[in-house]
């Protein structure tokens, strides 16, 4: 029954988010099985692979993680964006910095050469708005790391089973509270099935790459824009 208290909109989340910005790294790590640093360098790889980017939009940035990669990578301009004050105050790397929540980008159509995020789109209300709005504010490529579902049930049933019962005993372990990491697994629960978010990227990309990770609990994908009209 206490499942069902549980409530993820924007202001549960970012309610959360503000209080472990500290073991928010770890709570990637551990969704990623410990894959997340690898996984991101990949993911700027691709980018920078299909194109030369010079400005470039980190959204739900966090601390900064996939910024500071960009950058080891290319000494390239990068904004980070998240609605987590605390998450921006505590950034790793210095860049610019901008409060903002993923669902309402306050910049201009076609901003950034590239608009990237990792480890945050699974959060959202609505995926699909948030994609739109990261294509919206993007010339050229969209890149993204997500936790995701796989359409193998018992696949699904196992990263469930993972999230609810094994990862917050580590956090445990490591010296975190478990109950500040149980919330992953309510935001798994709601998601649907990764064939779902590759349908929806189509509608406003040209899919590069879609690759899913550790039984489908994690996606990676490239797209580049499509023409402007589809999108509005």
């Amino acid at each position: 029954m206490k499942e069902n208290r549980f409530k993820s909109d924007d202001k549960d989340l970012r309610d959360v988010y503000n209080k472990i910005p500290k073991s928010y790294d770890r709570a990637n790590a551990l969704i990623s099985f410990f894959q997340d640093v690898k996984w991101r360098t990949r993911l700027v790889d691709g980018i920078f692979h299909i194109s030369q980017p010079e400005k470039i939009l980190d959204v739900a940035s966090g601390k900064g993680e996939l910024t500071y990669i960009i950058k080891q990578i290319k000494e390239t301009y990068v904004v980070m964006t998240d609605y987590s004050e605390n998450m921006l105050n505590m950034s790793i790397v210095d860049s610019t910095r901008v409060l903002a929540s993923f669902n309402n980008l306050p910049f201009r159509d076609n901003s950034f050469d590239s608009v990237m995020s990792t480890f945050a789109l699974h959060a959202a209300d609505n995926i699909e708005d948030v994609i739109r709005e990261m294509v919206r504010v993007s010339n050229g490529t969209v890149g993204v790391i997500a936790m995701g579902k796989s359409d193998n049930k018992f696949y699904s049933f196992i990263t469930g089973f993972y999230l609810k019962y094994f990862q917050p005993y580590i956090a445990k372990l490591t010296g975190e509270k478990s109950k500040d990491y149980r919330f992953i697994y309510y935001i798994y629960k709601r998601l649907t099935p990764n064939s779902s978010i590759r349908e929806i990227i189509k509608k406003y990309m040209d899919v590069v790459t879609f690759e899913e990770k550790a039984f489908g609990s994690v996606y990676i994908f490239i797209g580049t824009k499509k023409d402007t009209e589809v999108i509005k």
